[in-house]
């Protein structure tokens, strides 16, 4: 997927001379980064940093309040995040313990066959002999 860039220049800075710094939106994020010109001819531009990125959750029409013109769907928040994996966890051991419990039902059922062999190594008792 592609994203849309645009640049904005400022003047002389004392520090790099002349900058630019780039705003792209990519991957639903905003990315910042800067560059240094570094040559006017040619237009080369060398990354200086800082590099970072922004991830909008809403967008108002206000300062912190107002109509809400902009919210990210794909957004979670941490409590939404926790409460999905302890779900999530729990479903696992529901799960687990289903199949413990079918498992030991299946084991009651099963009666172990008489052993026709047992009868060949059969050690006769004191008790049989007197008897």
């Amino acid at each position: 997927p592609t994203g849309r860039s645009f640049f904005l220049s400022s003047g002389i800075n004392a520090e790099y001379g002349d900058h630019v710094i780039g705003f792209t939106n990519f991957d639903g994020r905003i990315w910042f980064r800067n560059f240094q010109i570094t040559a006017e001819e040619t237009g080369g531009l060398v990354e200086v940093g800082p590099r970072f990125c922004l991830w909008p959750i809403k967008v108002f029409s206000g300062s912190f309040c107002g109509e809400v013109i902009y919210e990210n769907p794909e957004y979670k928040s941490p409590n939404q995040y926790r409460n999905e994996m302890k779900m999530e966890a729990a479903n696992r051991y529901k799960i687990k313990a289903q199949k413990t419990a079918a498992r030991q039902r299946q084991e009651r059922e099963i009666i172990p066959k008489e052993d026709e062999l047992d009868q060949i190594f059969h050690t006769i008792t004191q008790d049989e002999l007197n008897g």
